[in-house]
């Protein structure tokens, strides 16, 4: 990649604009755009990225005249924020009033705290992307809303009312937009035909429950289609299915966990149960571990029920990694250690042998060959892990061993 345009923009229907019932489109992006118009005026749904902004700005003025009133935020992630100004800049040139941003209270903290934490952001989503060194994966300014509420609220959009519906599901801030008088939803990344993406490694915390919960809203009321933050548009009976078995998926992986504390098993306990998706489930199409996977599922209902500490002893005001790597590797030998962790990959038992090799790292950054084992092993689990977030980590953790070493 040479570019995080380039990155964001990859998907083959990139750009495209696609009907989805009267009045109704979707933009193709990294993140999708929903157009809504055809009664004198016009509302986006989303902005997708800055790179994509500009685009989704010139597919709505080929596909109405209508006038952009207003804009709609499903959440402060930056893939759905970041074409604001483009579409701003589109309305002040066409001599319109500027456009209304609704978005949830909780927004602008989210804009603030993402300002607040630039740096770590930007590294954040540099390693899931896989975006080169040298490249800016977060923007450094954000256009606000400038309309909020709490719960719910309707905005008039040339007398169709368009309502605003808040959800704890991604991101405490969500909004899902229902279109009554055309039945249509526009959810944002309430839907993203995977396993949702909760457990996100290094994102704040999510909210399995409150997802499973909104999505049965939603099907609740009976929309002839959805309009999602990524993928296609979904309609008619698949678009309920899709919606209501994603929903069965997370309140089993919710109540699954929740169980196991109620009975007095320790989170880490619960981690090495291996949580998994019933087979009816597991082989849903779109609830592949894609995006999202179940291992990171769980860890979100533990991090919200639980807190950090997992029931080790040893780990409630640790010793220092590196103290304890050496004195594993000093008892049981540098060359025992490399040829266990060697065997462990060899035989396919990919994530013990990456525990192995990083105690060697741990007890000795500059040991080159276990970095080089570590990059190999990682290497091993790219090529069998589904999650596009898990991989792509993996993938970073390879590069950083081999940068280490060379």
């Amino acid at each position: 990649m040479s570019s995080i345009g380039e990155a964001l923009t990859s998907s083959r229907r990139a750009s495209t604009v696609e009907p989805v019932v009267d009045g109704v489109a979707q933009f193709h992006g990294f993140c999708n755009v929903g157009f809504v118009y055809g009664g004198g005026a016009s509302l986006v749904v989303d902005t997708s990225n800055a790179f994509l902004g500009p685009k989704a700005a010139a597919r709505l003025r080929e596909t109405t005249a209508d006038p952009l009133a207003a804009i709609v935020y499903t959440h402060g992630h930056v893939d759905h924020v970041g074409g604001a100004p483009a579409l701003l800049a589109m309305a002040e040139e066409s001599g319109a009033a500027r456009p209304q941003i609704w978005g949830h209270e909780n927004v602008p903290e989210r804009l603030e705290r993402y300002l607040l934490t630039w740096g770590w952001n930007n590294e954040v989503n540099r390693r899931q992307f896989q975006l080169p060194p040298g490249i800016d994966a977060f923007p450094t300014s954000f256009v606000g809303p400038d309309h909020t509420y709490r719960d719910t609220a309707t905005i008039d959009l040339a007398g169709e009312p368009v309502e605003l519906n808040h959800a704890r599901a991604e991101t405490d801030d969500a909004t899902w937009v229902w279109l009554p008088q055309r039945e249509v939803a526009l959810v944002g990344d309430l839907s993203v035909q995977s396993l949702p993406n909760t457990g996100n490694p290094n994102k704040p915390q999510r909210y399995t429950l409150g997802w499973a919960e909104t999505l049965e809203a939603i099907a609740a009321r009976k929309p002839r289609a959805v309009v999602p933050g990524h993928g296609d548009p979904i309609k008619g009976e698949y678009a309920l299915e899709v919606l209501t078995e994603t929903a069965r998926a997370l309140r089993f992986l919710h109540d699954a966990v929740v169980e196991r504390l109620n009975a007095g098993m320790w989170p880490d306990e619960v981690v090495d149960a291996g949580i998994a998706l019933p087979p009816d489930l597991a082989q849903k199409r779109y609830l592949q571990p894609i995006y999202g996977c179940a291992p990171f599922v769980v860890r979100d209902v533990l991090r919200f029920y639980a807190g950090w500490w997992g029931g080790n002893p040893a780990e409630i005001v640790p010793a220092r990694r590196a103290d304890v790597a050496r004195d594993v590797v000093s008892t049981a030998g540098r060359d025992a250690l490399f040829a266990k962790a060697e065997d462990l990959r060899a035989s396919g038992e990919l994530r013990r042998a990456l525990h192995v090799a990083m105690l060697l790292v741990q007890a000795d950054d500059g040991d080159a060959g276990a970095r080089d084992l570590v990059a190999r092993i990682c290497d091993g689990i790219v090529e069998v892990e589904p999650s596009f977030i898990a991989r792509n980590f993996y993938l970073v953790a390879a590069a950083q061993a081999r940068a280490a070493k060379s």
